[in-house]
């Protein structure tokens, strides 16, 4: 599995990249057919300077791109909510690997 970072050069501080990791490599172990996660942290300059701090998650599964995004006034709470977010769909996605499948699709007669 790969981790991708992406984060401004300036104005984050070490610690909210470390706790977002940690959080990312919570995603792996929630579901084991995660290949690939990028996380990007940046400053939007089109939005006002209130809610201009973005985190975007984009998970990839087996068949599965997931993505979502969050924006707030920080780096910190931008990037716990995105990842609230995406452990959701995460977790979503390991319940459905487990489900039988709707439509019995086999020929063969038993």
């Amino acid at each position: 599995m790969t981790i991708e970072m992406h984060t401004p050069h300036g104005g984050l501080q070490e610690a909210i990249v470390l706790r977002a990791k940690q959080g990312l490599i919570r995603l792996s172990h929630q579901y084991k057919g995660v290949t690939r996660i990028e996380c990007t942290m940046r400053e939007d300059p089109a939005i006002s300077p209130v809610d201009n701090k973005v985190c975007e998650i984009r998970v990839m599964a087996f068949g599965e791109n997931l993505f979502t995004h969050s924006r707030t006034d920080d780096y910190a709470s931008s990037a716990n909510e995105a990842i609230e977010h995406i452990s959701q769909q995460v977790a979503l996605l390991a319940s459905k690997e487990n489900e039988l499948p709707d439509n019995i699709t086999t020929t063969v007669r038993v």
